[in-house]
């Protein structure tokens, strides 16, 4: 039987994760052709740079600038042998929206997507984002896909308007929109 947990991402404890993290981000950006930050071919070199953008992110943990939930599939009686999702709560220094927090790098594993899971990431998410006093939360999202048309509106995000050209899609290297929403 599987079970999917959503917990808060600790370094010491979940760096072993590292590399399933970016082949799921990988498997995102080549399935969804989302705006991800990487374009493929994902040759060594390009996955030795998503590894150090995600121990860059991973390490903003400690200093309290991000906090990050993965989503860890176990089953047949194994414990935590999966990703099936992340999200991200970036924490701004600002000392004018100290309130502020920015919702990002929401991924489910295509393996594990229409279960719900990314509604599970993202309550979970904004529970912690209230403790944490991050009464407004901001995202961005590319036009077109699941997360804006349906996934964002649903959980009560409000679409604050839409940036032309604002990527380019890692598909056909054509320009993409990107959306702005805020809850």
């Amino acid at each position: 039987m599987e079970q999917i947990t959503i917990t808060r991402f600790s370094p010491s404890e979940h760096g072993k994760y590292v590399s399933a993290i970016i082949q799921m981000h990988i498997d995102c950006i080549e399935s969804d052709g989302a705006l991800l930050r990487f374009h493929p071919p994902f040759t060594l070199e390009k996955r030795q740079k998503m590894e150090s953008f995600w121990k860059a992110r991973i390490s903003q943990i400690s200093t309290g600038h991000r906090i990050t939930l993965i989503a860890l599939v176990s089953s047949d009686g194994k414990q935590d042998s999966d990703i099936a999702g992340i999200v991200e709560l970036g924490m701004t220094e600002a000392d004018t929206g100290p309130f502020r927090g920015d919702l990002e790098m929401l991924m489910v594993s295509p393996k594990y997507r229409r279960r719900g899971l990314a509604s599970k990431l993202i309550d979970a998410l904004e529970e912690i984002a209230i403790e944490e006093k991050r009464t407004l939360l901001l995202l961005s999202t590319d036009i077109g896909s699941t997360a804006e048309k349906h996934l964002y509106p649903r959980r009560g995000y409000v679409l604050v308007g839409i940036v032309p050209n604002y990527g380019i899609s890692p598909t056909d290297g054509s320009l993409k929109d990107g959306a702005f929403f805020y809850k």
